[in-house]
């Protein structure tokens, strides 16, 4: 039966960042146009089979993204027994696929998205049924995994703790404009690595860090070629730099603070001894202690791309007063225009600069925020305007929207 979609992505809580991300990775895959629909919390993709091959790798740099999975047919809600004849089908080919010989219990988790809960409950059951009944024809032990009352299905926390990339499968029913669409997962993110990797980092600042998550998804946003070169002039612990001798770039960072370049060098000496396979890894990371302002002082080649979160003014638990914000602003405008001047100096044609710029928003929508045309001007960089996928505007905010000061990520390009 033919499919309108073949593909979903769960996108992060974050939904403009997932997709800018999305995006960037399809644009790095070749892929010249994407059939997608919005639906809920997720996107349906139409793509072939290569390109799904190929998205499936490419996930594991992603920071935004959630879950991956395939949709293998659909059918009219009405159609019972279609849809009962399909997931016998499906289902008779898990056990037959995943788990031919083995002895011990398959796990399945069940993620169906109705807002019928009526419906909701007529397809747990069914499903479950079909499953119960496929498990006693193969005398194969099968556990079909619980989800939480409020939540519609697992969680990236409990897929990876039930270990179900290895010991089982989700299954995805989502009724969409009385259509079913069935498939199973083929990807989810896996939180559990970014907890160990951020405890296991010697050194950790609240205030001079930027999250693992966001750290990888600017590196991707920033396409930097593999084995390029990629600068952070304001390091701090050196997170955005680890994210980068992840995705095999070079990497330099500079900070005019000797706390965070004794930091940054102590986090990434432990990264580069825990990967002694890799070839030469501490050779593939310069830390300088230097004024970002004076960059080109500090690095002496030219670079693939600019990843980094500067200095965003002071820490402040309740807004100041415009008055105060203002001179902020003014201040911070000043030198991010010297960074980014001399950014450009060392940046090769074509490459980008992701920069994260603060924003104070105050009742009757006004707002106090860099004046970016200003330094575009003076630097002689454009700032990109949207994704070529998904329609995604920049700047694009990050972080809670209820903190104090709130963060934007503008893309900056050097034509």
């Amino acid at each position: 039966m033919s499919i309108s979609f073949n593909s979903f992505i769960k996108l992060g809580s974050n939904r403009n960042l997932s997709k800018a991300e999305l995006s960037q990775i399809l644009d790095s895959l070749k892929i010249e146009q994407v059939k997608y629909q919005d639906w809920k919390d997720y996107l349906l993709l139409n793509l072939g089979k290569n390109a799904q091959k190929k998205l499936v790798k490419k996930l594991e740099q992603t920071g935004s993204v959630i879950k991956f999975g395939n949709l293998v047919f659909k059918v009219g809600a009405s159609e019972k027994k279609e849809l009962k004849d399909n997931l016998i089908k499906f289902i008779d080919e898990i056990f037959v696929k995943y788990f031919p010989k083995r002895q011990r219990q398959l796990k399945l988790s069940l993620n169906i998205r109705t807002s019928d809960e009526t419906q909701k409950s007529e397809l747990s059951e069914e499903t479950r049924k079909i499953i119960r009944t496929i498990s006693q024809k193969n005398s194969f032990p099968v556990k079909i995994l619980p989800t939480k009352k409020v939540a519609y299905e697992l969680t990236p926390f409990d897929y990876n703790k039930e270990n179900l990339p290895s010991r089982g499968v989700e299954l995805n029913l989502f009724v969409i404009k009385s259509q079913i669409y069935f498939g199973p997962t083929r990807w989810v993110t896996n939180p559990f690595k970014d907890i160990k990797q951020d405890e296991e980092r010697p050194v950790r600042f609240f205030t001079h860090g930027t999250s693992i998550k966001l750290s990888r998804t600017l590196v991707t946003l920033a396409n930097i070629p593999f084995d390029g070169v990629m600068l952070d002039p304001f390091c701090g612990t050196g997170t955005i730099l680890i994210e980068g001798l992840k995705q095999g770039l070079k990497v330099i960072g500079v900070d005019k603070d000797q706390k965070c370049v004794r930091s940054s060098k102590t986090n990434l000496h432990h990264f580069s001894e825990k990967y002694p396979s890799r070839e030469k890894m501490k050779e593939k990371w310069r830390i300088h202690l230097s004024d970002s302002r004076k960059l080109t002082d500090a690095v002496r080649k030219k670079v693939d791309g600019v990843v980094t979160e500067p200095f965003l003014g002071p820490f402040f638990k309740h807004l100041p007063q415009i008055e105060e914000a203002q001179f902020i602003m003014r201040n911070l405008e000043r030198l991010y225009t010297r960074v980014l001047a001399e950014c450009k100096t060392l940046l090769k044609n074509g490459a980008k600069i992701l920069f994260i710029m603060p924003e104070y928003n105050y009742p009757l929508k006004r707002s106090v925020y860099p004046n970016v045309k200003s330094i575009c001007e003076k630097t002689g960089l454009t700032v990109l305007e949207e994704s070529k996928f998904f329609n995604i505007k920049f700047p694009v905010e990050i972080g809670r929207k209820h903190n104090v000061i709130a963060r934007k990520l503008f893309i900056f390009e050097n034509k």
